[in-house]
């Protein structure tokens, strides 16, 4: 790691650490209410020392990475733009309340609790998202929900969420000049990965979907600095553009929070909407045949939130599900806990009217 790049990471370890301290000031607070046992954002599980130790080691080199493709220009700087300390530390106070909900969900075993106001939603989503996921409150259908969900994110991965969300845009700057490409973020929840994809592509014409009209509103604000960004309710296994459509699909932690039926209809909508020679670049979970020596993790994840479709998503790796769907998958990546893969839709040698990208060689 040269000189540019160590003062990044040098950044990134503090906020790691920062996040670390805050779960463990939060758990201690939350063990202070009457009845609550347990911790914030997991459960008391022991991992195998080697495993910690091999998970730290990753979590470093992940860092260590991400202060590479910034200093390879990969993306800019900026995606470690912070933001306010009273933003922050406001928020704390409303995650430690919600972490009381969320353990009292957690213990009675509740996963479909719904305010009055996120019950109007319900209708616009498939069955299986009518669920608490994480016991967080609201699941994924309130605004308030998504103004605590990235917080929420680095918290549980002591602060590497954003590191991980960036793992696809190397993939794809390897194999895509910078021009003016069409492309399309589906289930982009709070919006933070189209951010990194705007910063790290600023000539892409960019839409951003999401089955959540309160987490795509809550997105539309949070992205309100940048431009050429659309913005659309849409369902991924249903969606509403034409085939050939865009030159980029990209999506974060979005498979293994899918029933294994809606995974394939997702991945064969993607398809569609791609054009020939288009990409499919995502983010998600490893899996098991990624890293068989994280197995008490990944069974562990489940356990500690509502994740039904995890242990299924772990099982199945998402290279077969892509070629069963009729991609090649050009490379892949993974650092820390997650993954990133870049996949092809192949033109036919005498289709015409491909993808617009110019392909790097």
């Amino acid at each position: 790691m040269d000189a540019f790049a160590y003062p990044i990471f040098a950044y990134s370890a503090l906020r790691t650490l920062q996040f670390r301290l805050q779960e463990r000031f939060l758990n201690r607070a939350l063990r202070l209410i009457p009845g609550v046992q347990g911790n914030l954002v997991h459960q008391d599980h022991l991992l195998p020392r080697t495993l910690e130790i091999q998970l730290r080691n990753q979590l470093l080199s992940l860092l260590i990475n991400d202060a590479k493709n910034i200093r390879e220009g990969i993306y800019p700087v900026s995606v470690l733009r912070p933001e306010s300390p009273k933003t922050h530390l406001t928020r704390i106070p409303k995650i430690l309340f919600d972490g009381f909900k969320i353990h009292r969900r957690r213990s009675k075993k509740i996963s479909k609790d719904f305010s009055k106001l996120t019950k109007t939603f319900l209708d616009d989503v498939p069955d299986y998202f009518k669920r608490n996921f994480h016991f967080q409150t609201d699941g994924y259908l309130a605004e308030s929900s998504a103004d605590l969900y990235e917080h929420q994110v680095e918290l549980l991965f002591a602060g590497a969420a954003d590191a991980m969300r960036r793992l696809f845009l190397p993939l794809l700057h390897k194999h895509i000049e910078q021009s003016q490409f069409t492309a399309l973020e589906v289930a982009a929840g709070t919006g933070r990965a189209t951010r990194f994809m705007r910063l790290a592509f600023p000539k892409a014409k960019i839409t951003c979907s999401d089955v959540s009209y309160p987490y795509l509103k809550h997105a539309q604000k949070k992205l309100r600095d940048l431009h050429r960004i659309d913005f659309i309710q849409a369902n991924a296994e249903k969606l509403p553009f034409e085939t050939d459509s865009f030159d980029v699909l990209y999506s974060v932690f979005l498979f293994h929070e899918l029933p294994p039926e809606a995974r394939k209809k997702v991945l064969t909508e993607s398809l569609r909407v791609l054009k020939p020679g288009g990409y499919l670049a995502f983010v998600d979970s490893i899996q098991l045949h990624d890293f068989p020596e994280a197995q008490p993790a990944l069974e562990n994840f489940p356990v500690d939130f509502h994740e039904p479709f995890f242990k299924s998503y772990t099982k199945k790796p998402m290279e077969e599900l892509l070629k069963e769907a009729g991609f090649e998958i050009i490379e892949s990546t993974w650092g820390f806990l997650s993954k990133g893969i870049l996949a092809q839709k192949k033109a036919p040698k005498s289709k015409p009217g491909a993808s617009a990208i110019r392909h790097r060689k």
